[in-house]
């Protein structure tokens, strides 16, 4: 199969990712993304060893170096004394599962598929298109968006996130489910964190029902925090909104000294919170010819860190599904084969990790992220370029 059009609805990471791998399939690709500058919010992302494997099959591998920090120790602690509850080796990724475990900003990443797809079609990513509605036939796709303007294609991929319009159209309308769980995510320029504060460089500390996070990136340019609490509901309009660091300090002002030092220093720019939500699974992701990827299909909570690395797999799978297949119906039907169960046990084991990680007692809680991290390794040895299709 050459030389098929397809559309695609979203250009984050999973849309984009998406894109790389058809182009590079043979297949004429148009990317829609409704916001006027493409660009992607958020901070750090864990590009654990089957997100690699996912990068390097869609041919940014130089990239991953370029872009990616290696964790070396870390550190697990108590969140009011401070004490080291556990102490974290040197990863060990690449010689379990063939390649490293690398943070990078998630920025950093979408910027680099933007420029693979660039440099294959210039013309592929078009911005200010907002989808209305959607008809998936037996032949193909039309696209309507805001303003009257359509677009037709062989067939279509909905990539737009968990308030996907694509999955609303294709299957009707079912809200998202809030986690009751709620994450701040700041950075902080690395020069001006003294030294103390980021020893060792990877830290968690575990609190009655809290968790705060803090890794480098850029090669320590840039401290990123993430920050996660309980919450009985989610009240805000968006499910990303700017917040003040004070917010944040109170949250966690029972927390050690070291802790609160270092959310101090995050500028007021540069904190958003995050309301967490999920989808329930999707018994099917086609219809006609159009499908779901990424968040679309299956948001899930950020507790196995497995999100976004989802949407990587999903697109470098699609890419092969379309390469070995003879039409758009069959692209369809290998991709969501071999995809599915994976994905929506993924779900499952995140939703599974959520109480598990916020118990009362720190000591409760260093218990399941350990069963929890034991678990998140079985995910680790999927390669999606080269699983069957």
């Amino acid at each position: 199969m050459k030389n098929t059009s397809v559309a695609i609805v979203g250009g984050g990471i999973g849309g984009l990712a998406a894109a790389l791998a058809l182009l590079r399939s043979g297949q004429r690709v148009r990317v829609f993304e409704q916001v006027a500058t493409l660009g992607e919010v958020g901070a750090g992302l864990s590009i654990t060893p089957n997100a690699g494997k996912a990068i390097l099959a869609l041919g940014l591998g130089d990239d991953l170096l370029r872009m990616g920090s290696t964790p070396t120790s870390g550190a697990i602690r108590h969140y009011a004394s401070g004490d080291t509850l556990v102490s974290l080796p040197q990863d060990r990724s690449a010689e379990r599962y063939g390649i490293a475990l690398y943070h990078v900003h998630r920025a950093d990443l979408h910027a680099a598929l933007q420029r693979a797809i660039v440099a294959l079609d210039p013309q592929c990513i078009h911005t200010g298109r907002a989808l209305e509605g959607v008809e998936a036939r037996a032949d193909g796709v039309t696209l309507r968006f805001r303003g009257g303007e359509c677009a037709t294609a062989d067939w279509a991929v909905g990539a737009d996130g968990i308030h996907s319009v694509m999955r609303a159209e294709l299957f009707g309308i079912d809200r998202p489910n809030f986690t009751g769980y709620v994450a701040w995510r700041g950075l902080v320029p690395g020069d001006s964190v003294p030294k103390d504060l980021v020893e060792p460089p990877l830290c968690m500390y575990v609190g009655p029902r809290r968790l705060l996070m803090r890794y480098p990136l850029r090669r320590g340019a840039l401290i990123n925090i993430v920050a996660v609490a309980r919450r009985e509901a989610w009240t805000e309009e968006g499910w990303s909104v700017a917040a003040p660091v004070s917010e944040l300090e109170q949250e966690f002002a029972d927390f050690h000294s070291d802790a609160t030092r270092l959310l101090a220093l995050t500028p007021a720019d540069r904190l958003f919170r995050w309301g967490l939500f999920d989808r329930d699974p999707l018994p099917t992701w086609t219809r006609g010819r159009a499908i779901l990827l990424g968040d679309s299909a299956h948001a899930m909570p950020p507790f196995t860190g497995q999100g976004a690395v989802m949407a990587l797999e999903d697109a470098a799978v699609l890419g092969r599904a379309a390469a070995a297949a003879s039409d758009p119906d069959e692209a369809l039907q290998r991709y969501e084969r071999a995809r599915h169960a994976r994905v929506t046990a993924a779900l499952a084991m995140s939703r599974a990790r959520a109480k598990l990680y916020f118990a009362e007692d720190p000591q409760q809680q260093v218990r399941a992220l350990a069963d929890g991290m034991t678990e998140v390794r079985t995910l680790y040895d999927y390669d999606a370029g080269n699983v069957p299709i």
